[in-house]
């Protein structure tokens, strides 16, 4: 999001073009700001459950329709992995017939980097 629409509520004509970042960021945004959001908060998690990698899963492999999920997290750059903040995430989504994965990026919050660099990860 830019600096023009960073605080703008999306239409609902306008939801389906939002980037998956922009539909997490105003789902967050609609639970500070609830009667801002009101109107449109449904769409935004319909939006976003339409876009699950999950949604109607059918394995690429081998077609089967079961799956598991998981997740890594990894460290990005060298600072990162030298102080054991681990700053990327990833969803694993694994086909239980074949045990083909696929794998989705995610966020690790800050605080849990933070908590990561004060504990180790």
């Amino acid at each position: 999001m830019n600096a023009s629409t960073a605080w703008r509520v999306p239409s609902p004509a306008e939801i389906p073009g939002l980037s998956y970042d922009a539909l997490v960021e105003h789902l967050r945004l609609s639970k500070v700001n609830v009667g801002h959001y009101q109107s449109v908060v449904s769409a935004l998690q319909e939006e976003l459950a339409k876009r699950s990698p999950t949604n109607a899963y059918r394995c690429t492999k081998c077609g089967h329709t079961e799956y598991q999920v998981g997740a890594i997290r990894t460290a990005r750059s060298g600072w990162s992995s030298f102080f054991g903040v681990e700053t990327a995430q990833y969803h694993a989504i694994i086909c239980a017939h074949c045990k083909y994965t696929e794998f989705y990026q995610g966020k690790v919050p800050p605080g849990q980097q933070a908590l990561d660099f004060l504990f180790g990860s």
